[in-house]
């Protein structure tokens, strides 16, 4: 079956985790992603330990289904092959700091001359406007800025970092958003699109609800102590016997019945949105209860009880569960070279398209430059020789 973005050809100039992501997603649903890198270090995703043999086990988990091609394109020659590729490309996506791109000479302007259907996407960290536009930063940065880490916590503790990158993430995820909507204009109307992803706006955009109810109400949002943070005794993280952990969210009624009813604590019935504080009497009863039960004896407790109650599992175990061994979610694939490698889907399943979405390899530093070129770019093979004589290409 034809993937769904077969004949769509994105440049892709970004390294380490935001931008990869989307193009992953995409390379995934069949796009032909072009990884435009430098001729220094090129993402430098590629060398971070651990490695398999040569190659990050970071980078092989966000580049398969890719193309390499190294450009150096602060020279000249290496603008017009980029500008060449461009004229029969569908997107780029980048994500240098604001101006990068102007004075590397191939800014939106520049590539809406030689592509005006051309659909270009900017991640960086505080969006293209507005003054914190240069600033550096990292995901902790951008969640700290966007009020994300002051909701994160337990009560009265101080702010947490979340154990994934949340604005690395979601900022892909809004990339991708962003990219097949400006794929489906390009469609009905011929015209490009320039769309602007900030990771500081990605991970506000996961408390919208919070920053609506501020301006709204007044009401700030205080750690631990928000519906769905640790207010209540129905929606919280109990310890176990046997030093686990088990998170409970049952927050509809239905849930909470089920739930005391099958631990025998039906007096504890009226107690759901009981503020989950040390001294209350149904958080100190509640909190008893789950520790009279190891994790595995509350699992199998619960079984076929119909309630929100889980496991909280480590990186090893949801690796085991059947149910994600079942839906396929982890496989493995051999690289030449590099030996059995390690890769996790995305969460997007279609309807009659493998869900072990790895057509080719992640690709080595380069390994496609000799072919992009002549084939998108229209280069004879001593044109070739004589870019990567003159340092300006690199071949793999």
């Amino acid at each position: 079956m034809k993937l769904p973005l077969e004949g769509i050809r994105v440049l892709d100039l970004t390294r380490l985790l935001p931008g990869p992501y989307a193009t992953l997603i995409l390379a995934d649903m069949g796009a032909e992603v072009i990884k435009i890198e430098d001729p220094v270090a090129g993402d430098y995703a590629r060398w971070g330990p651990p490695l398999v043999k040569t190659m990050s086990v970071y980078f092989m988990a966000l580049n398969r289904n890719k193309k390499s091609v190294v450009i150096d394109l602060k020279k000249e020659k290496g603008r017009e092959v980029f500008l060449r590729l461009v004229r029969n490309s569908d997107v780029v996506i980048e994500s240098f700091r604001p101006t990068v791109m102007e004075k590397l000479g191939i800014g939106y302007g520049v590539l809406k001359k030689e592509n005006p259907s051309i659909v270009m996407c900017s991640i960086a960290g505080y969006g293209q406007t507005g003054l914190y536009r240069e600033k550096p930063g990292h995901d902790i940065n951008y969640l700290a800025i966007s009020g994300f880490l002051d909701c994160t916590g337990v009560r009265d503790g101080q702010p947490v970092i979340p154990g994934g990158q949340v604005a690395d993430y979601s900022s892909g995820l809004y990339a991708v958003i962003g990219i097949l909507s400006g794929i489906i204009k390009k469609m009905k109307t011929g015209e490009g699109s320039y769309i602007d992803i900030s990771m500081a706006e990605s991970a506000m955009s996961f408390m919208s609800t919070f920053f609506i109810q501020f301006l709204a109400e007044g009401i700030l949002p205080t750690r631990g102590k928000t519906r769905l943070s640790g207010e209540f005794l129905c929606y919280n993280i109990y310890r176990t016997k046997d030093g686990k952990f088990m998170a409970l969210g049952a927050l509809e009624s239905k849930f909470w019945e089920a739930f005391v009813k099958a631990i025998g604590r039906e007096d504890l019935i009226d107690e759901a949105y009981s503020p989950a504080v040390d001294g209350e009497r149904g958080y100190e009863e509640l909190k008893k209860e789950f520790l009279s039960r190891t994790q595995e004896e509350w699992i199998e407790l619960l079984k076929g009880v119909d309630t929100c109650c889980e496991p909280v599992r480590n990186v090893a175990e949801v690796v085991k569960d059947p149910h994600f061994k079942e839906r396929r979610v982890f496989f493995e694939r051999d690289y030449p070279g590099e030996g059995r490698i390690h890769q996790m889907r995305t969460p997007i399943v279609i309807d009659g398209l493998e869900r072990e979405p790895y057509r080719t390899h992640p690709p080595k530093w380069g390994e496609h430059t000799k072919e992009v070129l002549k084939e998108i770019g229209g280069y004879k093979e001593d044109e070739i020789e004589l870019l990567e004589k003159e340092g300006i290409i690199k071949t793999g």
